[in-house]
């Protein structure tokens, strides 16, 4: 009986330090990995100033005009990434969707503030998001895009080079103290220097990017304090989550036409 218990004991000991080391294995590895591959402390852009931002252009889709915004491609260190991340031109959306395009789409409006069809739509999950575009996509005969992470920070920091003016104050967004928290119609504040109204404030917007299974959510809105609504400002939601305060923003790359099968 002393020899058996003493068998158990050995084996228990002996799976335990398997265990252990199993763990200690993956922490050191993640531990080593984060000395070799720090995350960029901050966001840091490198456009090719070779190249002229593209024409801007505008698409309209059961009656509602959609203006993309072009932007020229270029590098960038993106906050709390690892890699640096190479952008082809792309466009992005002159503003966040609105109600009115997404009605127009979808055929009903899941937002929780509807005074207007001209603010941003918001009460939508990553996943609601992925159905509108896919649905857009087949009425447009376009391939739109929701933004990932980089796209949105290049655009925000490419934008703010020469914006001449703060996101902080009443003119440039909508955050907490000024917006009465509720959010307001598109292009009431003042636009980046690339065109782009709201990037920060009013909604914040889902992008496709983010540490599993979460998302990175950007930009801040109407109810983020004014202090905190800034370019790098992020949340994380899971995909599946609905948030009064929270829409999209489209992005398009021209070398993409929809194809269909």
């Amino acid at each position: 009986m002393k020899l058996k218990n003493k068998t158990t004991a050995w084996v228990a000991v002996a799976i335990t330090l398997v265990i252990v080391s199993i763990i200690g294995g993956f922490l050191f590895k993640d531990y080593l990995y984060d000395v070799v591959y720090p995350p960029f402390e901050e966001t840091t852009i490198f456009p090719d100033d070779s190249r002229e931002n593209p024409a801007d252009t505008t698409f309209t889709v059961n009656g509602v005009a959609i203006k993309m915004i072009g932007v020229k491609g270029g590098k960038i260190n993106c906050k709390k990434l690892r890699k640096t991340i190479e952008l082809d031109d792309f466009y992005i959306g002159e503003t966040e969707v609105t109600q009115e395009l997404w009605v127009a789409i979808m055929g009903d409006n899941p937002s929780v503030h509807k005074d207007s069809l001209l603010c941003p739509v918001e009460n939508v999950s990553l996943l609601d998001c992925a159905d509108f575009v896919h649905k857009l996509d087949s009425v447009s005969g376009i391939k739109f895009y929701i933004q990932s992470y980089p796209e949105w920070l290049y655009a925000a920091h490419l934008g703010g080079k020469d914006a001449g003016t703060s996101y902080y104050d009443d003119k440039a967004s909508w955050y907490k103290e000024n917006s009465d928290s509720i959010s307001h119609p598109v292009k009431q504040t003042k636009p980046n220097a690339l065109g782009v109204y709201d990037m920060v404030g009013n909604v914040s917007e889902w992008t496709i990017s983010g540490p599993d299974p979460f998302f990175f959510v950007m930009g801040g809105s109407y109810e983020t304090e004014k202090e905190n609504c800034k370019i790098d400002a992020s949340d994380f939601y899971h995909a599946d989550i609905q948030v009064a305060s929270t829409g999209l923003r489209l992005v398009w790359y021209p070398e993409s036409p929809l194809q269909y099968e």
